[in-house]
């Protein structure tokens, strides 16, 4: 006979962490599981250690990234680890994993840690998307800069100048060539 394969999640999930309800003593009050603890008792929410890094309580990674998130805090009795998110269970022990974080998986998660003798929660941490370092802006129109721009007269100004410099180079160049021919004629004529 085959053992029946185990959900990770227990049949009775721990609850989410609910405020404390009054008892008919004063002076204590019953937990979410039931058990008594003193009435002037503050919440105290523990740190999670995450990777990456959580800077004021909020992770941002990237999309198909890994996120970790570890419960460090020691407890006598050892407690029963429970993960939810958005006050959903998610997930049992003392890390979750969340691998290729995806976009259903942006939100927040809590820890509630449970042993005989008290419940402690974990702070939420949440898991967002990086924010654009730039905003978008939009696009301004350029004026041209009248300094530099050419029209009518001075263009023309301009295009008579270049040509009259292409027609003086090509001049010179004629000019070298021809001297050149007439020294080589020299030459020959003077050597034979």
């Amino acid at each position: 006979m085959r053992a029946k394969p185990q959900s990770p999640l227990p049949r009775n999930p721990v609850p989410a962490w609910s405020p404390p309800t009054t008892t008919t003593d004063p002076m204590l009050e019953k937990d979410a599981a039931g058990g008594d603890f003193p009435a002037n008792l503050v919440l105290q929410l523990m740190p999670l250690k995450t990777f990456p890094a959580a800077i004021r309580v909020v992770i941002q990674s990237e999309l198909n990234y890994s996120v970790i998130l570890q419960w460090v805090v020691t407890m006598d009795p050892e407690p029963v680890l429970s993960w939810t998110f958005n006050g959903v269970p998610c997930g049992m022990g003392e890390k979750l994993f969340i691998r290729r974080l995806s976009r259903e998986q942006l939100g927040t998660y809590m820890c509630i840690a449970t042993n005989s003798k008290k419940q402690l929660v974990s702070e939420p941490v949440t898991i967002s998307l990086p924010k654009p370092i730039m905003q978008p802006t939009e696009a301004e129109s350029m004026e041209p800069d009248p300094t530099l721009s050419l029209s009518g007269g001075s263009a023309i100004g301009l295009l008579a100048a270049g040509i009259l410099g292409a027609g003086a180079l090509i001049a010179g160049m004629c000019f070298t060539i021809i001297q050149s021919l007439r020294t080589d004629r020299q030459r020959i004529g003077i050597c034979s």
